[in-house]
């Protein structure tokens, strides 16, 4: 029985863990020999895991393996959505907001040892734009706060907490038409997983298999309600907060004033448009857990 040649795509500067010296031994200890041949490739710039991906699918990869934060992972799983190539994950971000929704964010042994024996799964992905995310996307606060974090020289939670609480008390909300009513908002968020990153639960009743975006509307509050959201954010409790709105559909469509600022898991950008159309692709991704 031949070898599978399997793809490591490792970007080396996410997250707060430096040390990936120790990636390539652990990928010698731990994953199966008699299965794969292991290939391994550093991105070094942005969109370069894109570049690498497509190069690899034209010589016939079957498996692929993202190892970096979630704008990582959506680099690289955005070119292999609608394929038969088997996504897996190394997460080594600073939210890792995929990797918690599906549960393997684990140790390099335990996320090698699921590449050997894992079960492939078809998972939903979504689509802002035409812009593809797996986790979340928004409008409001979140791009606002991703724009500031992705500015940063630091990474890491500590980083998150220091740009939210910075942000927070300059932001101004947003008004927003949804589906044809107006509203008045902190953050739109729709969610294809259940979190940000960090167990920060956004949209917590969120399935990335059932075909669905979940949408968690902060509406417009006064800054003394910011601790109690931010307890219900991480507790799994924001849609029974008295300042929030909670929807269930297959898309959504918004408008606003001027050309918007969203973020894509975590990953800010600029629109140029006004109306802004939010939907979901039914098991479009293979990823294996």
């Amino acid at each position: 029985m031949s070898k599978q040649d399997i793809l490591f795509v490792i970007n080396p500067n996410s997250g707060t863990d430096r040390k990936k010296s120790t990636l390539e031994n652990s990928i010698k200890s731990h994953l199966s020999t008699e299965k794969f041949n292991a290939i391994i490739v550093y991105t070094e710039r942005p969109l370069h895991a894109q570049e690498i991906v497509q190069s690899y699918l034209k010589k016939g990869i079957k498996e692929i393996v993202a190892v970096g934060g979630d704008g990582t992972i959506n680099e690289i799983a955005s070119q292999l959505i609608g394929t038969d190539v088997v996504l897996n994950l190394i997460s080594k971000g600073s939210g890792n907001g995929l990797a918690r929704h599906l549960g393997v964010f684990e140790s390099e042994k335990g996320c090698i040892e699921r590449i050997n024996s894992g079960e492939v799964i078809e998972i939903d992905t979504g689509l802002i734009n035409n812009i593809p995310f797996l986790c979340t996307t928004g409008i409001g606060f979140d791009a606002y706060g991703a724009e500031k974090f992705g500015k940063m020289e630091g990474r890491g939670f500590k980083n998150y907490v220091k740009v939210g609480l910075s942000s927070y008390f300059k932001y101004k909300p947003l008004n927003v038409e949804i589906d044809g009513v107006n509203h008045k908002i902190f953050s739109v968020t729709f969610g294809n997983a259940s979190q940000y990153g960090n167990d920060a639960f956004i949209t917590p009743s969120a399935s990335i298999t059932d075909g669905l975006l979940d949408c968690c509307i902060v509406k417009e509050h006064p800054k003394s309600a910011a601790f109690g959201l931010t307890q219900k954010l991480f507790n799994r409790k924001i849609e029974t907060s008295k300042y929030v709105e909670y929807y269930r559909a297959k898309s959504f469509v918004l408008k606003v004033q001027e050309p918007a600022l969203i973020h894509y898991d975590g990953e800010p950008m600029q629109l140029k448009d006004t109306e802004i159309k939010v939907e979901i692709r039914p098991k479009s991704l293979k990823i294996k857990i």
